[in-house]
């Protein structure tokens, strides 16, 4: 029997993913253990996983992060995503790798398995990665770094995998750095820009979170950190990427190592009362759904308020969802409008006409699923690069104001041009056939496309 365990930042965004997939892989035979926040020992549970707590200093609530991390709310877009990546991710390694290592002491284990933005497993990729690089000289490193390869000698021999519950973050030639959502490009002058859009990147913008990255990995481990920090999926056996080819950017530079196995998406509706509001879906109406996700869900006057705003009084359904605020709390001018704290998308969006969204990776996937178009706004954590990837695809239009008069105009249009309905819906024919937990259930069968000690395809740094 394979014995799996699975890491996550303590992000519901984040941990949901990965308890699906937990799901899976135990109705597959395996046993599952996931290391995770505290908060979620009761879902992971019940999904017949065990839980694990992380540390307490690596562990956060992120149903109230403006209390735990004063002053975040108030940062603009790209500034707030790279305090999210340091305080977030990049000062959790320790901790995580801590806890990561203690596990693998104590159990055998077959796989690991880490959502991309759980950095714990950093250190321990480097040291493998070194190690089988090069064994004739293991002997000649410092005391620090014998000993830490040492201690990270059990995990040698697992397998391990990381699981993009995001947009695929890893550099590329092809592609701009990862945030601020720049189109890729593969003419001879757009490759030479993105080379130095990135070294641009990593020597401003994300300097701070890679010198922080590398100071753990030196804690922990004696060296620096073996790739750059966001690359360090390239490290791993496995990179299965949580999309279908066409959402994605190509890379031709990285392609043959990437497994696309499709989106992880928490069907829950089929267990869920439909609410008493849900006859006037039957009605001649379009129905929009409108959200701001699980995480940036604090203000309800982002998204949600001004797109209840925008089409109050208009000949459509509108429904609310604020992802865990009170619906109280949320201003609905009219009686088209419904707000609710959560209604399952696998249930509502199949009765969708169009998604109003800040680029939640598993919204916009559910809607996707449905053949839904959208319409998306949002500049923090991943969500410029959601929205370019919308773009590109043709299945939505993107906000630059949250302004009602803008909301109104983009609803209209995607309601009125049935192009953004079609490329939703080929989409959707490409998502059927695709199910990422089971794909990566049945990838885990087969070898990895990458085998410790082979070649990282890691742009330099």
């Amino acid at each position: 029997m394979r014995k799996v365990l699975l890491c996550s930042a303590p992000l519901t965004g984040h941990v949901q993913p990965m308890i699906t997939i937990g799901k899976q892989l135990v109705s597959d035979g395996s046993t599952v253990m996931m290391l995770t926040g505290s908060r979620f020992r009761e879902k992971v549970q019940q999904a017949g996983l065990e839980h694990i707590a992380l540390p307490v200093s690596s562990d956060f609530d992120d149903r109230d992060l403006d209390a735990q991390f004063p002053g975040r709310s108030r940062l603009p877009g790209i500034l707030r995503s790279r305090y999210d990546l340091e305080n977030f991710f990049a000062r959790n390694i320790v901790a995580q790798h801590q806890a990561v290592t203690k596990v693998l002491a104590e159990r055998a284990v077959d796989v690991v398995l880490a959502e991309n933005l759980f950095l714990g497993l950093l250190p321990t990729l480097t040291v493998r990665d070194v190690g089988s690089a090069q064994k004739g000289s293991a002997q000649k490193g410092s005391a620090q770094e014998g000993s830490a390869q040492k201690g990270s000698a059990q995990v040698n021999s697992a397998r391990i995998g990381s699981v993009c519950t995001s947009p695929l973050m890893a550099s590329s030639r092809d592609t701009a750095p990862f945030g601020p959502g720049l189109p890729p490009s593969i003419t001879p002058w757009g490759m030479r820009w993105n080379r130095l859009l990135t070294a641009g990147a990593r020597a401003v913008v994300l300097r701070r979170v890679q010198r922080i990255a590398d100071a753990a990995v030196r804690e922990t481990v004696g060296r620096d950190a073996g790739s750059f920090v966001l690359d360090w999926p390239l490290l791993a056996d496995d990179i299965f990427v949580l999309t279908a080819p066409s959402f994605e950017y190509p890379r031709r530079d990285l392609d043959d190592r990437l497994d696309y196995v499709g989106p992880v998406l928490d069907t829950a509706g089929g267990s869920h009362a439909a609410p008493p509001w849900w006859h006037r879906l039957d009605g001649p109406d379009p129905v929009v759904v409108v959200t701001q996700g699980t995480l940036d869900n604090g203000d309800m006057g982002r998204l949600v308020e001004p797109t209840l705003s925008a089409l109050a009084h208009t000949r459509t359904l509108v429904i609310a969802t604020t992802g865990g605020p009170s619906a109280e709390a949320v201003r609905a001018p009219g009686d088209n409008c419904v707000v609710t704290e959560f209604v399952p998308f696998d249930m509502l969006l199949p009765r969708a006409d169009v998604l109003v969204t800040n680029g939640g990776w598993g919204g916009v996937h559910f809607a996707l699923r449905h053949g839904v178009p959208i319409v998306v706004a949002g500049s923090t954590e991943d969500k410029n690069e959601v929205a370019a990837r919308i773009v590109r695809s043709g299945t939505g239009i993107r906000l630059r104001s949250t302004r009602p008069a803008a909301i109104r105009r983009a609803v209209q249009t995607v309601l009125d041009d049935p192009g953004y309905r079609d490329r939703a819906g080929a989409l959707a024919k490409e998502l059927a056939v695709l199910d990422g937990a089971r794909g990566i259930s049945a990838a885990l069968n087969r070898p990895p496309k990458r085998t410790s000690g082979s070649p990282a395809p890691c742009p330099p740094r």
